[in-house]
């Protein structure tokens, strides 16, 4: 399929991070080889294509945006063009799916908690859904906000689309909220060493201080009885 990063247009390209331990290759590692994907706001299909490419994966996709959506489309990925927050109904008839990835996505939603809440029903038994999160209380977001900085911006922590901003807690109660147990986790940090390897054991006692960004991989609270 050639170069992901070919056709990856100028808007979604700054979210495609493709540093050995940034974030989508972390979201690749926490793919089981051979199984389907949903990825939600797949732009135009570039981590699908890693999927494909380095696990095998079974993939197909939902988009907002048209153009995007067309290119994925012209990789010979099956894409919803709609929006997740009413295009739950539709994607029943594409599942169900073993893992759904929310790639820095749910801060776009208005309400991400239904969002996560309509996804069980598109997962397989013993699916989970794959979710990161920018975190708006590391380290350089407070040296910024101590100095007064608060501009939006075309990318970034501060990108102006976003409607939810998210710390470690807050983050992890809206796993929970949604119906979400959290297996694993992962924090994306600038702070890298020994080819990319993170500062694991500063990140997991101050996530909110270092981490840029929180990745978790969470299935489904048990039904209680």
């Amino acid at each position: 399929m050639g170069d992901p990063l070919s056709e990856v247009p100028s808007r979604a390209r700054y979210a495609f991070n493709t540093r050995g331990f940034g974030s989508h290759q972390a979201i690749i590692e926490f793919v089981e080889s051979g199984t389907k994907i949903l990825d939600v706001g797949c732009s135009s299909g570039y981590l699908m294509e890693l999927l494909h490419s380095q696990r095998g994966c079974h993939c197909c996709g939902i988009e907002f945006d048209p153009s995007t959506a067309e290119q994925a489309e012209k990789k010979g990925f099956r894409v919803l063009r709609a929006s997740i927050e009413n295009g739950a109904g539709e994607l029943l008839k594409l599942g169900p799916f073993d893992h759904v990835i929310f790639g820095d996505v749910l801060e776009h939603t208005v309400n991400p908690e239904k969002v996560l809440n309509e996804t069980h029903q598109l997962l397989a038994p013993g699916g989970s859904i794959i979710v990161s999160l920018p975190n708006i209380v590391s380290l350089m977001s407070r040296l910024k906000i101590l100095l007064g900085w608060w501009n939006y911006t075309d990318m970034g922590i501060m990108d102006r689309t976003h409607l939810r901003f998210f710390s470690y807690k807050s983050a992890r109660q809206l796993m929970h909220d949604g119906g979400f147990e959290v297996e694993r986790e992962l924090f994306v940090s600038p702070l890298t060493f020994h080819g990319g390897r993170l500062l694991e054991p500063v990140q997991h006692f101050r996530p909110n201080l270092l981490a840029n960004q929180f990745i978790f991989k969470a299935s489904p609270l048990p039904i209680s009885r």
